[in-house]
Parts: structure tokens; C-alpha cells; sequence
């Protein structure tokens, strides 16, 4: 198992609340740390998983069992790494080789 970072940008919410922060719990999101700057929400993850794919997936599934809707997905840093040796490539600046 490994523990995957990304952020789950919600769409048509522009202020965090409480009341999101216990509807993700209660859907399962307990890795997880919820934020808003400039009026765009995102949920932070930090989920251990066999795989990256599954790390999306459950998270995706459990934000709309929540009650909300997913624009975007993006990657930490260091999850992009580890795909990229996963796949026996390198990111140089914007640029995987």
C-alpha cells in the first residue's frame, strides 16, 4: 500500500463549510482536510492505496455520496513522481521523457 496526495476540486461551491467537512466524514472521507481560497473548495487527501487509480476512484465516489459534484482532480507533487517511475519516465520542467 501507498498513500497518494491530490486534491478534489468541488464545483458550484465557492465557501467551505462545517456542514461539507461532516458530510465527507460521514461518506468515508477521513483522510482528508477541506479548504477555500478565491471562492474554489478543495478537498486534500492524503489515501493509502494499492493503487493510484482506486485512490481517484474511491475518493470521487465517496465526495458524491456526500451530496457533491467533482470538477477536477489534481495531483501532489510527489504523486506525480511516483507515477512517472512507475512508468519509467521523468518530469523535467513541463515535460515527461
Amino acid at each position: 500500500m501507498r498513500i497518494f496526495g491530490f486534491r478534489v476540486i468541488l464545483s458550484g461551491l465557492s465557501q467551505a463549510s462545517e456542514g461539507l467537512a461532516h458530510a465527507l466524514y460521514e461518506a468515508g472521507c477521513s483522510d482528508t482536510s477541506v479548504r477555500s481560497c478565491k471562492g474554489v473548495v478543495s478537498v486534500k487527501f492524503q489515501r493509502e492505496s494499492d493503487s493510484l487509480d482506486t485512490a481517484l476512484l474511491d475518493a470521487r465516489d465517496q465526495v458524491e455520496t456526500a451530496g457533491y459534484r467533482v470538477e477536477r482532480i489534481e495531483l501532489d507533487g510527489d504523486s506525480l513522481d511516483a507515477l512517472a517511475s512507475d512508468c519509467g519516465a521523468t518530469l523535467t520542467g513541463q515535460h515527461w521523457r
